[in-house]
């Protein structure tokens, strides 16, 4: 019983079809061209199509962390009106921070030269100016999130300067320190021959910041002094955030951050080190590899092109068909330009990964190309051009109509991804695999037609002009011949040398161990493999991206971004008998005892504290009365607004937040740390919510 009925049905059909293409050559050549011509139009939407790398484009869209994100923005959402609260904010949108080191390897910052240095980088940071829409001057002061001076921030300076000293109104976000220098400066203070008080710091640093944590979040590669007075620091961060609420302001904060790199790509100092992360970073960093990528594919094509010459090409005039070569290259060449047109017709979108498509596309097209140009040289020199035709396409086509039907569904398979970059990739992959095999049985066909009846009419295969004889002696030219027939040289040695070599026992032995040890070694690789995508890995090798990133795990890996921990729906929940402050703040003491996490900035504790001190009695009636108009109305606490949340009636409690600082949170252990954080939030009393800025980039979003 026979097996291949389908395949001999295809074998029939693409024969019968391989005549159609004999007796009627110019429509299956001329209809592809027009339809590339036209379908590339669509390439004028090149620009307006691109999309910029961000790392929403390589999160799961049914992520986790989205859901997270969205409901805790849904709650406690932060207008960039609002104050700033370093450790409240969850948008890192239009923030980023420069890392200060000294030029010598781990030197110390904390000396008046190298502070100096970094006061005057970050005056000219603050000086740097773009143009809005209006042709004004924008600088950093301009367009930085600004909030106005609380008490604490007078109380920390008069600490250090005359009681009768003015501080301004309101201040952008920046790093206390380096502002603290500067007002030195000014007064004609001097840090000579003066230690640094952590706690002063942390005082100015709440005030600007909004960060209980103190200084050492801004410092790096720290060391403290018995007394626990900061001695010395290898590294400081100069945060920076812009307003970006509005298209308008969102443009202008663009073109600051573009002009902010571009200023520190040139900037060289004999004192500092400068490195930084901007939002635009991962965009523009990967804008360098889709330009060398474009600037790539010529070469590749060109390259592409002389060894398809070379291999169709014998010591025969008549029978080289360097044209038939370059046919097959522009085929897979058409297919992806007419893939690309189509879809941005359409109005798909484009990332910078989907620029690698075209090398991928174009070598299986070639493939497909060789397949074709060995099943031709597979039939006899002496039937006819239809007869050879049909057997080629028998031969042939059935074996690229299994290969594009084996990557059509590879790649169909991708677009089903939730990542929306690899959806945007494979459905250019699948456009061009379609318009590949497309072409190639008709626009290549035909060529293959017109190049087959050139050489029955002798005629010359690069000029086209009739041969009188062959040029070469004849014993070279027949052995051109058969090199077309049974492709002697390679074919011979697969067949022959190859194949003996390969029966041998012993071979055999060893190629069987050799394989087995392959698998082993293979199978343990597997369980080594790291899950996990990070911002690092988006960014080309040179990149200052990646330095910065380094940078920043070396010295400031030990107290990172905070994790946001809110309980919702909880004007649902009877807690009864307990009291709901009580319930409140054993949840809260999950979150800080674990390897990953250290105290807690809760308003919870904040409004205990106050309540205590200021002799109150709360009760279950009263709580949510004393909360709302008692203490949240208290200008040091204006911070703590963002983290409740009241039902509508403003009767009971709806929903708290509480920021726990993470700490020692690296790539090696994000995963696991999310996980955690999800596991302890599952199992809470109460509808917990998780969040911290590393969830979107984690593998486990996928799960």
């Amino acid at each position: 019983m026979r097996f291949d009925c389908i395949e001999r049905r295809f074998a029939h059909a693409f024969g019968v079809y391989s005549g159609v293409v004999v007796r009627h050559p110019l429509p299956f050549f001329v209809i592809p061209i027009l339809v590339t011509v036209s379908l590339t139009v669509g390439l004028t939407r090149h620009e307006q199509a691109f999309m910029k790398d961000e790392l929403e484009l390589y999160t799961p869209t049914d992520a986790q962390a989205r859901k997270e994100l969205d409901q805790l923005d849904r709650l406690f959402h932060i207008n960039d009106s609002d104050p700033f609260y370093a450790t409240r904010r969850y948008d890192i949108r239009r923030a980023g921070y420069i890392i200060v080191t000294n030029r010598e390897e781990d030197g110390d910052i904390l000396n008046p030269l190298v502070m100096h240095a970094a006061m005057q980088l970050w005056s000219i940071v603050q000086s740097l100016t773009v143009e809005d829409e209006d042709d004004r001057r924008i600088n950093y002061p301009s367009i930085c999130v600004k909030f106005p001076i609380p008490p604490e921030f007078s109380k920390a300076l008069h600490s250090l300067f005359a009681p009768n000293m003015t501080t301004p109104e309101e201040i952008c976000v920046s790093n206390p320190l380096v502002e603290m220098f500067k007002l030195l400066l000014v007064s004609d203070r001097s840090f000579l021959n003066r230690s640094i008080d952590e706690m002063t710091l942390s005082q100015i640093s709440d005030a600007i910041q909004f960060d209980s944590g103190g200084m050492t979040h801004l410092l790096g590669g720290v060391t403290l002094d018995d007394d626990k007075r900061i001695a010395g620091a290898k590294a400081m961060l100069l945060p920076y955030a812009l307003r970006h609420s509005s298209d308008d302001e969102d443009w202008v904060a663009e073109k600051w951050e573009v002009r902010l790199a571009d200023f520190l790509l040139q900037y060289d100092s004999p004192i500092i080190r400068a490195s930084w992360w901007t939002y635009e970073t991962l965009a523009a960093e990967s804008a360098r590899d889709r330009l060398q990528l474009i600037n790539m594919l010529l070469p590749c094509f060109l390259c592409v092109s002389i060894y398809t010459v070379a291999c169709c090409c014998v010591f025969s005039w008549r029978r080289s068909r360097p044209w038939l070569a370059i046919g097959g290259v522009f085929s897979a060449a058409m297919a992806i330009a007419s893939a690309v047109g189509v879809l941005l017709l359409s109005g798909y979108g484009m990332t910078s990964v989907a620029y690698s498509m075209p090398f991928i596309v174009f070598s299986v097209g070639v493939d497909n190309v060789f397949i074709l140009l060995s099943a031709w040289r597979s039939t006899p020199s002496t039937e006819t051009l239809e007869h050879r035709m049909k057997e080629t396409f028998a031969d042939a086509a059935v074996s690229i109509t299994v290969t594009s039907l084996t990557d059509l569904i590879s790649f169909g398979v991708g677009c089903a991804t939730p990542f929306p970059s690899v959806q945007m990739f494979c459905s250019y992959a699948v456009a061009a695999v379609i318009f590949t095999y497309i072409y190639q049985l008709t626009f290549f066909a035909a060529i293959m037609v017109y190049t087959n009846r050139r050489e029955i009419d002798n005629r010359h295969c690069i000029t086209f002009h009739k041969l009188k004889r062959e040029t070469l002696p004849e014993k070279i030219a027949a052995q051109g011949d058969r090199s077309f027939e049974k492709n002697t040289m390679l074919a011979q040695f697969f067949r022959t040398t190859y194949s003996d070599f390969l029966l041998n026992p012993l071979v055999r032995i060893v190629i069987l161990t050799l394989f087995i040890a392959y698998l082993a070694i293979a199978s343990f690789g597997c369980t080594k493999v790291k899950l996990g995508l990070e911002p690092n890995d988006l960014l080309p090798e040179n990149s200052y991206g990646k330095r910065t990133l380094l940078m920043a795990e070396k010295y400031f890996s030990d107290y990172g971004s905070s994790l946001h921990v809110w309980m919702y729906n909880m004007s649902e929940v009877d807690v009864a008998p307990r009291k709901i402050w009580n319930v409140l703040e054993k949840e809260i003491e999950l979150y800080e005892h674990t390897e990953f996490t250290a105290g807690s900035d809760s308003w919870l504790r904040t409004f205990l504290a106050f309540v205590k001190q200021a002799g109150l009695l709360i009760t279950p009636e009263n709580f949510v009365y004393i909360l709302k108009n008692v203490f949240l109305s208290q200008p040091q606490f204006a911070k703590y607004n963002r983290d409740v949340v009241l039902s509508d009636d403003g009767e009971h409690l709806e929903a708290s937040r509480i920021p726990v600082q993470l700490r020692h949170v690296g790539s090696a252990n994000q995963s696991r740390a999310m996980r955690l954080f999800r596991r302890l939030a599952e199992t809470s009393e109460l509808q917990t919510g998780v969040y911290a800025d590393f969830f979107l980039v984690s593998i486990s979003n996928i799960y």
